[in-house]
């Protein structure tokens, strides 16, 4: 056909195509109390702390309504395996980008032999002291 699409329509036609087979940020963020339910409930000994504060509109709480705060979760064998590590931790982070932002971070040991065993993760607003008050 001899045409080439502008950037900006090919990655406006991805983003169409990924919240068809993902959905959209609201549905996902929606489905996240429900995935760490079913985490906690189907992995066995796998922990989970989620922290939600009120939403506010015009100075007044908003009933029913929760915004996602910070999370943290480990999985069983993560934290049995913790026992047969090196007794020192390393948390690494990443900062998460586009439409919420934050920081994930990972705790990581190392086992016996130098390999990295991950223990356990969480998604906070940064990196300062003030995210660690819910564990």
């Amino acid at each position: 056909m001899n045409y080439t699409p502008s950037y900006k329509k090919t990655w406006l036609a991805k983003q169409i195509a990924l919240e068809m087979i993902h959905g959209n940020w609201e549905e996902s963020y929606a489905k996240l109390p429900k995935l760490l339910g079913a985490l906690q409930s189907c992995v066995p000994g796998a922990m989970v702390a989620a922290q939600t504060e009120s939403v506010y509109e015009g100075g007044e709480i908003v009933p029913g309504k929760r915004m996602f705060k910070r999370v943290f979760w480990s999985f069983g064998p993560c934290i049995k395996g913790f026992a047969y590590c090196k007794p020192i931790i390393q948390v690494d982070d990443t900062w998460l980008h586009r439409k919420y932002t934050g920081t994930l971070l990972i705790a990581i040991a190392q086992d016996e032999v130098n390999y990295i065993f991950p223990i356990a993760y969480a998604i906070v607003e940064g990196e300062t002291t003030s995210t660690w008050g819910f564990f």
